[in-house]
């Protein structure tokens, strides 16, 4: 159909300008507030042109669910941005749009015993990694890294449950986007708390803006693929 190909292309050019912004910022060429406030942008963009194509073709679905995620999205592209200058300030904000993702996870699926175990499982490993490595030197922000580890498990295990659970192609790319961020959050805490390299912040960028996408283009097929699955499990 015409509007799935204009629905694709769209994408892909976002994708396109993402990953050029994000090279861009990696060689350092321009201002970090520059083009990292720009590559932010683009992806909320991206998640506001998928809303837009939402209820233009009028989805099936809960548009609401959309603008949970949309939220999400919005406040990742603030924290992202203040976390240049301020890792506290950045880090609430970060927190604060993972609530959303929590939010928008559980909205789609519903309440399962697999999302707590799945969750706390993960929240367990990041704090035997937190306390048990030695690189780490966490100094006044331990108790905000594990807050935040918090959060981002119960992200992860969400989206993981939510695909074991309905194996639908949008429960697939929004656990791989989750598990994209988690991955890159994890890099960060390498890069801003050890003194390993400047490999970690590399492949934290190279995740991050790739799992904002993966979650912003998901906007327009979410809420239908899900209520079309509540819908034929009903009937069944």
């Amino acid at each position: 159909m015409k509007e799935n190909k204009v629905i694709f292309w769209t994408n892909i050019v976002f994708l396109t300008l993402i990953v050029v912004a994000t090279i861009i910022f990696m060689t350092g060429v321009l201002s970090p507030y520059i083009i990292k406030t720009l590559d932010s942008v683009l992806f909320v963009l991206c998640g506001v042109v998928n809303l837009i194509f939402l209820y233009r073709y009028k989805k099936e679905g809960s548009v609401y669910k959309a603008f949970i995620l949309l939220a999400g999205l919005i406040f990742a592209c603030v924290g992202d941005i203040v976390l240049i200058s301020n890792f506290v300030l950045g880090a609430i904000f970060f927190g604060v749009g993972h609530i959303f993702f929590v939010i928008f996870f559980y909205s789609l699926n519903g309440f399962n015993y697999k999302d707590i175990l799945i969750s706390l499982g993960i929240f367990i490993v990041c704090l035997l990694l937190i306390f048990l490595l030695p690189v780490f030197d966490f100094g006044n922000f331990l108790l905000v890294v594990i807050f935040y580890a918090l959060i981002i498990s119960f992200m992860l295990g969400k989206a993981a449950s939510n695909y074991i659970n309905t194996k639908l192609p949008c429960n697939l790319i929004l656990f791989i986007g989750a598990g994209l961020f988690f991955f890159s959050d994890f890099m960060l805490v390498f890069d801003r708390f050890t003194n390993l390299g400047e490999v970690f912040g590399l492949l934290c960028l190279a995740t991050y803006y790739l799992a904002e996408f993966l979650l912003a283009m998901s906007i327009y097929n979410v809420s239908y693929d899900n209520t079309r699955a509540a819908k034929m499990s009903t009937k069944e």
